[in-house]
This record gives structure tokens, C-alpha cells and sequence, in this order.
């Protein structure tokens, strides 16, 4: 092979012998033929360039390409703004002494319950209120409220029950009451992350001479929490009728 090699190096010098040409001018031709390849591509590219151009001066290109960002945009960014959705629903105030802590009624779990007991005991607040609802057969939520505070170490003297509440905003009007009742100026609420926001505004709302601050139950699991909450069937629930009775709370509507 090294033999062959040889005989056709050989034979083409003999060849450019033969025709004239000399070892400059094979190597002028060989970058001739480089240049003109280099013309040959550089052609291609203004043709592609100009196709381009014209392209891009239309109307419906500018229009696919304005699509194309969005949608982009819309990928790169709904994550952030879905986690932004579920961090708004939560108000979380800096605790100050109040005359009552609040433990708004709906939480099978007891977390709020637990949550207004543990700040019972750390000196916030010398009352403690909870909420529920009477079913047919007899038993109400508010007095398992209750006998589960105090099992928790609050005194039966220290809590008071919230009764026929159906909603935030009929629990806002009876603590209402209760707190003219009882000559309290201020409370804590305690509630679902989740659902803290609305409900401090809607008792803030319901009375508007007193002062009001939030302290919910921590979110994450079990129940709810803010990070990637569409990712999970549970939560997506929870955020989803959250933002509905938003809706249904600022424009007044069902009770």
C-alpha cells in the first residue's frame, strides 16, 4: 500500500510536469479552490439571509414570533407566578399581646385548635375562642373544639365557643358580638395558611374599631403549603376554592 502510495504521488508530479504546472502554482490553485468554495457558502447564506428578511418584514411572521415569546415567556415564568398565588393567600403578622386568641372552625386536623392552645401558653392572649357547627344528630364541632383546648391544658373558663358558623364570614359577624360582648379590643386570629389572609381581612371587615392579627398554622404538610401547590391534587383543591371565595368575599356574594 505504501508502494502505491508512491507510484501516485509519482505519477502526479509527472502529470503536472507534463501540463505545465509547477508546485506554486498547485498550491495557488489549491487555495483558488478554497476561495471559491468560501464565495460559494458566503452566496448561500445571503440568499438564506434574504428569504430571512423578507420573511420577517411580513405580518404573520411578526405575529408568530410575538406567539412564540409569550409562550416562551409563559413557560419559563407560570411556575414562579403560581408559587407568588399560593404565598399571597398567607398573612402572617408579627404577634403582639391581645385580649383573645381566635381559632376559626373547619379543620378536621385540630391544627388550629392546637395552634390558638400552644398560644394560649405562651402568654399572647388570657382567652381563647373556637368555632363549629351543630349536625343533626346532635353533636357540634365547637364542644370537641373545646374539650380538645382543653385537654390541651387551657382552662374551660378561658374559651368561649363560636356556634352556627357556615362560613368565615358569619363567624367574623359572631366574634363581632362576642367581642362587644366581652369589652375585648383586639384578637389573634389562627386559621389554615391558606386561608389566613381572607379571614383576617373579613373579621377586620366585620369590625372595623378593632384590631386584628394573624397568626396561622404553618403551612406544609399534611395540609397545604405554597411551594409548587399545583403539583399536588390536595392542594390544588384547597388554592383553587381559596381564590373562588376571594372572589365571592370582595364582591359580596353567597353567605
Amino acid at each position: 500500500m505504501v508502494r502505491d502510495g508512491a507510484e501516485e504521488r509519482e505519477n502526479r508530479k509527472m502529470w503536472e510536469r507534463k501540463i505545465g504546472i509547477t508546485p506554486g502554482m498547485s498550491s495557488f490553485i489549491f487555495l483558488s479552490h478554497i476561495f471559491l468554495f468560501a464565495v460559494w457558502q458566503l452566496s448561500l447564506m445571503n440568499g438564506a439571509i434574504q428569504v430571512l428578511s423578507r420573511f420577517l418584514r411580513s405580518k404573520r411572521a411578526r405575529v408568530l414570533l410575538m406567539v412564540s415569546a409569550c409562550l416562551l415567556t409563559g413557560y419559563f415564568l407560570t411556575p414562579v407566578l403560581l408559587n407568588e398565588v399560593g404565598e399571597g393567600l398567607i398573612r402572617e403578622d408579627k404577634l403582639v399581646k391581645a385580649d383573645v386568641i381566635v381559632a376559626l372552625g373547619g379543620d378536621h386536623r385540630c391544627n388550629r385548635e392546637k395552634r390558638a392552645a400552644e398560644l394560649y401558653h405562651q402568654g399572647w392572649a388570657n382567652n381563647v375562642v373556637v368555632s363549629g357547627l351543630q349536625y343533626a344528630w346532635g353533636f357540634h364541632t365547637g364542644e370537641a373544639a373545646r374539650a380538645y383546648v382543653m385537654n390541651l391544658g387551657v382552662p374551660e373558663e378561658k374559651i368561649s365557643i363560636i356556634r352556627e358558623t357556615l362560613n368565615t364570614r358569619a363567624e367574623a359577624k359572631i366574634l363581632e358580638q362576642l367581642m362587644r360582648e366581652r369589652g375585648w379590643r383586639s384578637a389573634i386570629i389562627v386559621t389554615s395558611a391558606f386561608h389566613s389572609r381572607r379571614a383576617t381581612y373579613t373579621v377586620e371587615k366585620a369590625a372595623r374599631d378593632r384590631t386584628f392579627h394573624s397568626s396561622p398554622v404553618p403551612a406544609g404538610s399534611p395540609e397545604w403549603a405554597p411551594d409548587r401547590w399545583w403539583s399536588r391534587r390536595g392542594d390544588v383543591y384547597l388554592t383553587v376554592r381559596e381564590l373562588v371565595s376571594w372572589a365571592n368575599t370582595l364582591v359580596n356574594g353567597w353567605q
